[in-house]
């Protein structure tokens, strides 16, 4: 079976074959370091506590949610300082349960209607739709089996159709939105 420091090694490479075409990454410097040593934590820590509900999962935020360790840019160009916060609860959340953070995905701008450069996975010529456009082009090409995004007025639902996956928008005020640069507070 594969172990997840493979698996970690596997999505890199895959990121490093696929990202240039599709950019639904925002870059980062020395990524594949970051998440083996993200992986080996949770081995760690997952000896001593089997019950994890999400061990070793790896999970794509979208660059309007903080997290610890990242600068959150909001596929904007204002200066970064500008935009920074405290990491977003539902990030602790999923490091708390085990997840592995794959990095930030691209955005349109302020999850408004800026496109980013994002490509639709299965043509290119073709948008990813948006906001959420790199949360789901992360799921839809397997660097991450889920991703964070936000949805005010169809920025899961209209990537995730388009990029041929399953989005979900939970309950109003189900998911804590601290921490998050959202577009709207609904």
């Amino acid at each position: 079976s594969l172990n997840l420091l493979d698996h970690v090694e596997e999505i890199c490479d895959r990121l490093e074959e696929m990202e240039p075409r599709l950019q639904a990454m925002v870059p980062e410097k020395g990524r594949r370091q970051r998440m083996l040593a993200e992986a080996q934590a949770v081995l760690d820590r997952f000896a001593t506590t089997p019950d994890l509900p999400l061990p070793g999962v790896v999970v794509g935020v979208k660059d309007i949610f903080h997290a610890k360790g990242f600068i959150t840019r909001a596929g904007s160009e204002v200066p970064a300082e500008l935009l920074q916060g405290t990491e977003a609860t539902s990030v602790t959340r999923l490091r708390e349960a085990g997840a592995i953070i794959l990095g930030k995905t691209v955005t349109t701008e302020f999850a408004a209607f800026a496109p980013g450069p994002t490509r639709n996975p299965h043509n290119p010529a073709h948008t990813p739709g948006g906001s959420s456009s790199g949360s789901a082009v992360a799921v839809a090409v397997g660097y991450s089996p889920l991703a964070l995004g936000s949805q005010t007025a169809g920025s899961v639902n209209r990537p995730a159709a388009f990029c041929g996956i399953c989005g979900f928008k939970p309950t109003f005020d189900r998911i804590d939105i601290g921490g998050v640069l959202a577009c709207a507070p609904t």
